[in-house]
């Protein structure tokens, strides 16, 4: 008898835990015959990127968010675009040795922000899918940030959603020594290099003074996202 937490079995919550299975999958756009892959980042311009590989090939192909996750991009690329998910990441490190990564990074101040707005317009629910850890984990709109916050510092990488996993995950593990090349992109360079694309899913909303300074003195916020910042603000100094 399989016992429920949620909508998430106990023995995948278990390895989950132990973390021998992600509870929430790695998702990538891989290009054929490029040997390059796309690791699906959200909220740091998943969307737009997606609708950006698919025309690549497909220049008249037209998405609108959230329908854009729906879509089997072989499909629209003649198999040409990839979606493949892995939930273990010794298979993704399996599937990455000898390919080209890219790797389209946001500011991790703006991104946790962008991911909080979300939860408030109820965009996304935490949780609910695909991981299923909307009752034991449970985040919803009626949180205040410092409430999101703390819940997200909270968990490691290997039970995030992947709405705040960190950016960075994607090279962890040997990921970085078994690839072929690293390229990282900052989404607003991304955004301006490929300004025929249509920005999907962006928030009017910018962040506030006072969650930003907040966000840069929170001594556990920039323990769990000291790789991201570091890496983000590397790239910003090039």
């Amino acid at each position: 008898m399989s016992i429920k937490i949620g909508e998430l079995s106990l023995s995948k919550f278990v390895k989950g835990f132990l973390g021998t299975r992600l509870i929430d999958p790695i998702e990538v756009f891989y290009l054929k015959e490029k040997n390059t892959f796309y690791p699906i980042i959200s909220k740091s311009g998943c969307s737009t990127i997606k609708l950006f590989l698919i025309r690549l090939y497909n220049p008249a192909f037209v998405s609108k968010f959230p329908g854009i996750h729906a879509i089997d991009p072989s499909g629209e690329t003649n198999g040409k675009v990839l979606r493949l998910y892995f939930n273990s990441f010794s298979k993704y490190r399996a599937f990455a040795k000898d390919k080209d990564i890219v790797l389209v990074i946001r500011n991790p101040y703006e991104r946790i922000y962008s991911c909080y707005l979300d939860v408030k317009l109820e965009k996304n629910t935490m949780y609910l899918t695909p991981s299923g850890l909307h009752n034991f984990f449970g985040i919803n709109s009626t949180y205040s940030f410092n409430q999101f916050l703390k819940k997200v510092i909270s968990l490691p990488d290997y039970l995030s959603d992947r709405h705040f996993r960190t950016q960075t995950f994607y090279l962890k593990k040997g990921v970085d020594k078994v690839v072929n090349s690293i390229k990282v992109i900052l989404l607003e360079n991304f955004n301006s290099e490929v300004n025929n694309t249509t920005n999907l899913n962006k928030n009017s909303k910018s962040l506030p003074d006072d969650i930003l300074n907040q966000l840069k003195s929170n001594t556990k916020f920039k323990k769990r996202f000291y790789k991201d910042i570091e890496l983000y603000s590397k790239e910003l100094s090039h």
